[in-house]
């Protein structure tokens, strides 16, 4: 019984080349669930939907029984760099995040052995995380959003870490965090603020992973499975989902980052 916590969306995607992907039913919600279902055989998905979400697309995968009814679904603009470095703004009719994230009431709508907090606002995500832990759920992932990160301190951000079993920032969210900092000095000093957080990575795009377990000497790094590319949107939230379920079957660091760059591909 694994679950994931966060929004779903529809998506207007720019890239870099000029072209267009218009009204994608996405969301960093289904994106984690959809991870999941790679190594289980259905996911929980706890967010805020409209009816204007085609969530049937994805009843034989998900369980979205769990979904509160909002009279608008989230919609936001993806803007690609050439960089890979991406922006997601919410479009003006559905603007306040916090509107569009889980409730307290939503973790006692049901149970999980293990959860995947997806990106939202820190406070909303560390009342969850809290709620989720007086619920007995015994494994708690946790995403990062690097519009929250601008208006936080790290002492926040420190907080958010070790709440968590399994911190899974991006490298733009890390850099956000260590401006200036190269990835794996960025996962160093992750880990010193968090020194019993069972596993901390960074996820690096088509670079792939590098992590570190709890006590150990060795930052592991996984490279990405060679695929050919169509979109990369939702492939970090993915990542995260098959973390979650690969850590919560086996405990053990390397089989969840693995099983997290197969469900990113």
């Amino acid at each position: 019984m694994l679950a994931v916590f966060g929004n779903l969306s529809i998506d207007d995607l720019v890239f870099v080349d000029g072209s267009t992907r218009w009204a994608t039913p996405g969301g960093n919600a289904m994106y984690a669930g959809l991870g999941m279902t790679v190594w289980v055989d259905r996911a929980i998905i706890v967010a805020p939907v409209g009816s204007d979400y085609p969530l049937s697309t994805f009843k034989n995968r998900v369980d979205v029984s769990r979904c509160p009814s909002v009279p608008k679904t989230l919609r936001s603009w993806g803007l690609y760099e050439e960089d890979g470095s991406r922006h997601f703004i919410f479009r003006n009719e559905t603007k306040r995040w916090e509107d569009f994230c889980p409730s307290l009431e939503a973790v006692a709508s049901g149970s999980q052995v293990g959860a995947h907090v997806a990106p939202m606002p820190r406070d909303i995500a560390l009342s969850l995380i809290s709620e989720l832990r007086k619920a007995g759920t015994r494994i708690i992932a946790v995403d990062l959003d690097e519009r929250d990160l601008h208006d936080i301190t790290l002492e926040k951000v420190t907080e958010l870490l070790r709440s968590s079993d399994l911190f899974l920032p991006s490298r733009q969210e890390a850099r956000a965090i260590f401006p200036g900092v190269e990835p794996v000095e960025a996962l160093r000093r992750l880990r010193a603020l968090g020194p019993d957080v069972a596993l901390i990575a960074v996820k690096c795009g088509a670079d792939g992973v590098i992590g570190h377990s709890a006590g150990s000497s060795e930052i592991i790094h996984v490279p990405a499975v060679p695929i050919e590319l169509v979109d990369a949107t939702g492939g970090g939230d993915s990542f995260c989902g098959g973390v979650l379920a690969g850590f919560t079957r086996a405990n053990d660091a390397v089989e969840a980052l693995l099983c997290g760059v197969v469900s990113a591909s």
